[in-house]
């Protein structure tokens, strides 16, 4: 189980990679200038969610599944608003926090941090589950 999590890890890892190169280049090019760019990336988030759904499900890790999907529905519904009204500082916040927040999440799968987190947390539901049943 442990190699087969840190290979969709990785693969997750690599796909954030390059939609927070390009998120980035979006905010710091211009949010007016990228729209339909800043759409495509949130529609990307979306694909990468449904892409590892069936495997994160099977190492009963959906919240990271979920927190992509979430994250490109929020990023496509913000630019459907602004193409209706235009671009407003909040705007330009919203998209750096997602930023961070997707960096983040990159960052810490990259530095191996991510999965020691969840295996902590695998271990100690286990241990849970076994004085529960004792």
């Amino acid at each position: 189980m442990a190699e087969g999590l840190k290979r969709v890890l990785t693969d997750i890892q690599g796909s954030l990679s390059s939609i927070t190169f390009s998120m980035k280049k979006c905010i710091d090019d211009g949010l007016e200038m990228n729209l339909d760019d800043m759409d495509g990336l949130g529609h990307r988030l979306i694909l990468l969610a449904e892409c590892f759904k069936a495997p994160l499900k099977e190492f009963k890790h959906t919240v990271l599944m979920i927190t992509l999907m979430d994250a490109g529905l929020s990023i496509r519904n913000r630019v459907k608003e602004l193409k209706a009204r235009g671009v407003v500082t909040e705007d330009t916040v919203f998209f750096v926090e997602i930023y961070s927040f997707m960096k983040l999440i990159e960052e810490s799968i990259a530095s191996g941090e991510y999965y020691e987190e969840l295996d902590k947390i695998y271990w100690r539901k286990l241990n849970e589950d076994l004085r529960t049943r004792t």
